[in-house]
C-alpha cells in the first residue's frame, strides 16, 4: 500500500471500536444490565433460597439465640448468658458422649474405608458378576436407618437374637451379650453402621480406582513393580484428594450418629454408647433442658463447620502444590 492509499487520520474517529455512548449513558446501561442479570439469577435461585432460609438459616439462628436462654419453646424464655455453655463444658455425660462418638468415628471410618478400598479393588480387577455384588453391597443403604437398626436388634438380642440362638445351638455357649456389655455394645453399633455404609464407599472408591490411568499401571508392570508397590506408588497418590474428601465427609456424618444408638441401646449400658446427638435428643425431649441441648447442638455445628472449612483448606493447598 502506498502513502497515497493510506486512510486519512480524520477517518479514525469513525472506527467501530470507538465508544458511541457518553460516560453517563454507559454507566446507566451497565447498571441496567447488572440489575437484569441479578434479577434473573435471583429468580432461578429463589425457590432454593426460600427453602434454605425457612428450614435452615432461621432455625440455626434461632438455635444460636436459644443457646443463651433457658426455655423458650413450651415455656417462657429467660436470658442466662453463657450459663448454658458453661454447663455444657462441665457436663460429665456430654464429655462421655463426645469420647464415645470420637472412638466410634475412628473405628468405624478405619474399618469401613479399609473394607471399601479392598472390595473396590477386587471389583475393579474382576469384572465378571461385579454388577450383582455392587447391588448386594449397596442394598443395605436403601433401607431406612430405623429399619436397619431393628434388623440388627433381632440379630443381636441376648435372649432371642439369631446370632445367639446359633451360638447356643451349634457351639453350646452361653450367648454373647452384644447390646448389654461394654465394649460389645459400641462395637455392635460400629458393625451396624459399617454394614449400612459399606456399599456407598465401595462404589465411591471404585469410581476413583477406575479413574487411575491404565497407562501408568501398565508401565509399572513392565518395570517389574508388584501389586502392593503399584498400589502405594500410583493408586494412593492419584486418589489422595479423593481420600481426603471422603475422610472429612465421613467424619462429619459419623459425628451425627443417632438412629442405631436410639434403637439398639438407648445410650447404654452405663452411657457406653451415648453419642453427642443422642445426648442432645435426651436433654431436649426427655428433660426439656432446652438451654443445654441448644448449646450442645450449636457446639456440634461449630465442629462440623470447622471440619468442612478444614477440608476446603486442605484440598486448596493440595491443588496449589499440584499447580
Amino acid at each position: 500500500m502506498t502513502a497515497v492509499d493510506a486512510p486519512a487520520p480524520e477517518m479514525a474517529a469513525d472506527d467501530w471500536t470507538m465508544p458511541s455512548l457518553g460516560a453517563a449513558e454507559y454507566r446507566r446501561r451497565a447498571r441496567h444490565y447488572r440489575f437484569r442479570t441479578v434479577r434473573r439469577a435471583a429468580g432461578f435461585l429463589s425457590p432454593y433460597l426460600i427453602v434454605w432460609g425457612v428450614f435452615l438459616a432461621i432455625p440455626v439462628g434461632w438455635g444460636i439465640f436459644l443457646s443463651f436462654n433457658q426455655g423458650g419453646i413450651v415455656d417462657d424464655r429467660k436470658f442466662v448468658g453463657f450459663e448454658n455453655w458453661t454447663r455444657a463444658w462441665g457436663d460429665s455425660e456430654l464429655r462421655t458422649a463426645v469420647k464415645n462418638t470420637s472412638i466410634y468415628v475412628v473405628i468405624a471410618i478405619g474399618v469401613v474405608f479399609a473394607l471399601a478400598i479392598f472390595l473396590a479393588s477386587l471389583l475393579n480387577r474382576y469384572k465378571r458378576g461385579s454388577n450383582f455384588y455392587k447391588v448386594a453391597l449397596y442394598f443395605p443403604l436403601l433401607a431406612p436407618p430405623i429399619l436397619g437398626a431393628m434388623m440388627w436388634f433381632f440379630m443381636t438380642h441376648f435372649d432371642f437374637g439369631v446370632l445367639n440362638l446359633i451360638e447356643r445351638g451349634i457351639f453350646g455357649g452361653d450367648g454373647i451379650n452384644f447390646l448389654g456389655d461394654n465394649p460389645n455394645a459400641l462395637l455392635t453399633i460400629v458393625a451396624v453402621e459399617v454394614w449400612r455404609g459399606l456399599g456407598f464407599w465401595v462404589l465411591f472408591y471404585l469410581a476413583g480406582l477406575q479413574s487411575v490411568p491404565e497407562e501408568l499401571q501398565a508401565a509399572a508392570r513392565i518395570d517389574g513393580a508388584g501389586k502392593w508397590r503399584r498400589f502405594r506408588r500410583i493408586t494412593v497418590p492419584t486418589l489422595r484428594p479423593l481420600l481426603l474428601f471422603a475422610l472429612v465427609i465421613a467424619v462429619i456424618f459419623n459425628f451425627q450418629l443417632f438412629d442405631s444408638v436410639q434403637v439398639l441401646t438407648d445410650g447404654g449400658p452405663r452411657l457406653g454408647t451415648a453419642t453427642v446427638v443422642w445426648f442432645i435428643h435426651k436433654r431436649l425431649f426427655k428433660f426439656q433442658d432446652t438451654g443445654l441441648a441448644y448449646a450442645s447442638s450449636i457446639g456440634l455445628l461449630v465442629v462440623v463447620l470447622i471440619l468442612t472449612a478444614l477440608s476446603f483448606w486442605l484440598l486448596g493447598k493440595r491443588r496449589q502444590r499440584e499447580a
